[in-house]
């Protein structure tokens, strides 16, 4: 009867594909697909390129010409100990950001918490340009990436259930927070006046 070794051919352990894949390649596949998953529980579709140069899906719906271009960052969130939200820090390419925006990019920021999902900010490329100039998050040089350190709280507005906010420093984000409708697929479609009545 063949017995095995122990580890691997004749003692040496053999290393397994998936083991020379970091954590953080995991990590990123899982948010890809958990903004996938929003995509489609909102009726539009959601396909991943064949070659990334950048955009990691493309949303769009087959009764709309609009499609949205959509770069992941997923980041793990670190809860607060009282229990009022977390915290979670985003690593943006700022070779990306800097690019002129055409087409349209839009970045969809997802946090993995220890058992779910946290809350996704959404928000689009030009926009992000806009809150960097304005002094939003801060630069990495080694690593060439403008990071964000979101801090996701539950404050409690006067007479209201608490409600999650997002903040990058002194800047409020929470016009972002699950913000799809700003995607053109999932924008509202204008009210069409309809035409005066001619006699």
């Amino acid at each position: 009867m063949f017995n095995p070794p122990e580890s691997g051919i004749d003692g040496i352990e053999v290393e397994m594909g998936w083991k020379g894949k970091s954590s953080a390649t995991f990590t990123g596949a899982s948010g890809q697909m958990a903004v996938m998953g929003e995509l489609l529980h909102r009726k539009c579709n959601a396909a991943v390129p064949q070659v990334d140069v950048g955009t990691d899906v493309f949303a769009f719906r087959d009764d709309r010409e609009d499609v949205a271009r959509i770069q992941v960052k997923t980041a793990l969130g670190d809860a607060y100990k009282d229990g009022m939200g977390y915290k979670a820090k985003f690593g943006i390419s700022l070779a990306q950001l800097a690019r002129t925006d055409v087409p349209p990019l839009f970045y969809a920021l997802a946090v993995r918490l220890k058992n779910e999902w946290g809350d996704f900010l959404v928000i689009s490329r030009a926009r992000l340009q806009e809150l960097w100039n304005d002094g939003c998050g801060s630069e990495n040089r080694k690593s060439g990436k403008l990071e964000l350190n979101v801090r996701f709280r539950l404050e409690k507005q006067a007479g209201d259930a608490p409600s999650l906010q997002a903040y990058c420093g002194n800047m409020d984000l929470s016009v972002y927070l699950n913000a799809w409708e700003i995607l053109p697929p999932l924008k509202p479609l204008e009210e069409i006046a309809p035409a005066p009545h001619q006699t």
